[in-house]
């Protein structure tokens, strides 16, 4: 077999032509690929095939320097039947010092399907840009190291950055101090495992104000199956976290409501009903038995009765003010009040209560205390604590009354010689589902809602109240209100 036959055999495209691109010879698949047959190859130059870069293609052949051989030029060029190909011509002199004039190789590679598939994959990429970008959701994509390399428009439109400065781990610069930590170790961790992970963390916006984000990532696979990276989304919940705590918030008044409704139900069935039931049979008494009850025994039996009736009146009075309280409805009108004043009228009040106990109620103060409160509220909170001081001090006990001015506020203290109260039995004060009735010195029961009362008008009118106590030793309430403007 002679050189020409194995010329013609090969399989690449092979032509040979001169410097001015005529072709000289060509083997059986240049034939086909450009459709010319050995009777009308003859005279047949290669640039006519060419549809571009033919100013290139003819630079390379002229060019008479051996050291700059061989080249390779990407053309379009029209073959066999019009068709148009994109090929890569690997171009090689052809040294023979008996040739007379300078021929050159030319392999000719076939990069159709290659162009095609990168202009297939630009066309997809710019397609997924064009659809990421119109998407009304943040979304990145990042490598397999985790580093991002792409995130569409309205990222940079949330953070106010431009595009390649989110790249990377840039974008990490704008979470949260408090939240950073926790989520970064999910997001490594999902790489590492090459697993799903969805995840919600606080993102500065470009008005410096931080919105939480709910933050979606999805591995990345090629046909192979190789790991490619991940693709995700954010998507602002800010408002959706709001509404959840809002919701909470609801539950939480509703639950409030419940054990409310509980217990004026349980106060309602039990501790005036029982109250009443005695006054009821204390008076049956006396209307069946009068003619045969000594007088001393008629007079006991009506001051039992009147003292009951006049605790279950302080009683329904609570109950009326902090149901009213709950929902609402109580009115609320502040204004600059006298401490002294109410203080005066309360002590008459309990002016018999203190003597059957031999109590004494003092003031400590020489000047005149005022208030910026509702009078209303003020007193029924002074009456129920220093109630609640009668009930539990000794015979011959002290009750102790003073003021003190702070900045914004007065300080109000009531300080009894009573029994005193244990860490656990403070720690059940002032709360609704927690029911705390201790029974007096003098056998006097209560239901624990007159501190619950006094707790709610305290807070309603801006102030703070709280409690120290030791056992066998005596308490002392304090409680805030501002100060008369």
């Amino acid at each position: 077999m002679n050189d020409f036959l194995l010329f013609d055999h090969i399989p690449s495209i092979l032509l040979v032509v001169d410097k001015k691109g005529f072709i000289i010879n060509l083997n059986y698949s240049a034939k086909e690929f450009l459709g010319l047959d050995s009777d009308n190859c003859k005279d047949k130059n290669l640039v006519d095939h060419l549809i571009n870069n033919k100013k290139s293609f003819f630079n390379i052949l002229n060019n008479s320097e051996p050291s700059a051989f061989p080249q390779s030029i990407e053309v379009k060029i029209q073959a066999k039947n019009k068709h148009t190909f994109y090929t890569s011509l690997s171009i090689n002199k052809y040294f023979d010092d008996k040739l007379v004039k300078d021929l050159f190789v030319i392999s000719i590679f076939d990069l159709t399907h290659q162009k095609m598939q990168s202009e297939l994959i630009k066309e997809s990429q710019l397609r997924f840009e064009n659809i990421a970008n119109s998407a009304p959701v943040m979304i990145w994509i990042a490598d397999v190291n985790g580093l991002f390399i792409f995130v569409n428009n309205i990222w940079g439109e949330f953070t106010s950055r431009s595009i390649g400065e989110e790249l990377g781990l840039n974008w990490i610069l704008d979470v949260h101090p408090d939240d950073i930590n926790y989520l970064l170790s999910i997001y490594q961790k999902s790489f590492d495992e090459r697993i799903s992970f969805s995840h919600q963390f606080r993102f500065k916006r470009k008005d410096n104000v931080y919105r939480w984000l709910m933050m979606n990532g999805k591995p990345r696979f090629n046909e192979a199956d190789i790991f490619l990276g991940f693709i995700g989304t954010c998507i602002d919940i800010t408002q959706q976290k709001d509404d959840e705590d809002y919701i909470k918030k609801i539950n939480d008044e509703l639950e409030n409501a419940n054990q409310n409704k509980d217990k004026f139900f349980s106060i309602i069935s039990h501790d005036l009903r029982s109250p009443l039931s005695g006054i009821m049979s204390l008076l049956d008494i006396i209307v069946s038995d009068y003619d045969s009850l000594e007088e001393d025994e008629r007079k006991e039996i009506l001051t039992e009765a009147s003292k009951t009736s006049k605790n279950t009146y302080t009683l329904m009075e609570n109950l009326l003010d902090w149901s009213r309280v709950q929902t609402g409805n109580i009115n609320y009108e502040p204004q600059n009040t006298s401490l002294n004043l109410i203080l005066t009228s309360i002590k008459n009040l309990y002016y018999q209560k203190l003597k059957e106990k031999g109590l004494s109620l003092n003031f400590d103060f020489d000047t005149e205390y005022l208030v910026f409160a509702d009078s209303n509220m003020t007193e029924t909170i002074i009456r129920n604590l220093i109630s609640n001081a009668i009930k539990f001090t000794k015979e011959f006990g002290l009750i102790l009354i003073t003021f003190e001015t702070l900045d914004s506020d007065v300080l109000i203290k009531i300080k009894d010689t009573g029994v005193g109260m244990d860490e656990k039995q403070i720690s059940k004060l002032f709360k609704i589902d927690q029911t705390h009735s201790t029974i007096g010195t003098s056998g006097e029961r209560g239901t624990g809602l007159g501190l619950m009362l006094c707790k709610e008008l305290v807070e309603k009118q801006g102030g703070k109240i709280w409690i120290e106590s030791i056992p066998n030793t005596g308490t002392t309430f304090y409680f805030t209100l501002p100060k008369a403007k």
